[in-house]
């Protein structure tokens, strides 16, 4: 599975989820999406079969086909630790969903 994430979150998670993770993803700043509005991010996920990390929940209401993963970053440690938290718990939802369209499949 691809995962995007939304500009709250450090580019650094997704080079952890790519790198480390062996994980297809990218921060919206990498694929030209820095400062566009939600529908444009919205619309690139849906082309290239993205699922989309964010916090803002509401920005997203109205989008239909597409994967979103909702994470609050105040569950997430502070400074350099938070990308590491984030491509963590990441990658074990992509691990145990590897098609998020069949529905979720957390582990116990």
């Amino acid at each position: 599975m691809k995962i995007l994430l939304d500009e709250m979150f450090p580019p650094t998670a997704a080079n952890l989820l790519r790198d480390d993770r062996g994980h297809d993803a990218a921060h919206v700043n990498e694929v030209g999406l820095r400062g566009a509005p939600d529908s444009d991010v919205a619309q690139f996920a849906r082309a290239n079969g993205y699922a989309v990390v964010t916090e803002n929940v509401a920005d997203y209401v109205n989008e239909r086909d597409i994967v979103l993963l909702f994470v609050l970053k105040r569950n997430l440690r502070p400074g350099g630790a938070q990308a590491d938290d984030l491509a963590t718990i990441l990658a074990s939802w992509a691990d145990a969903n590897p098609d998020p369209y069949l529905g979720p499949h957390w582990p116990h």
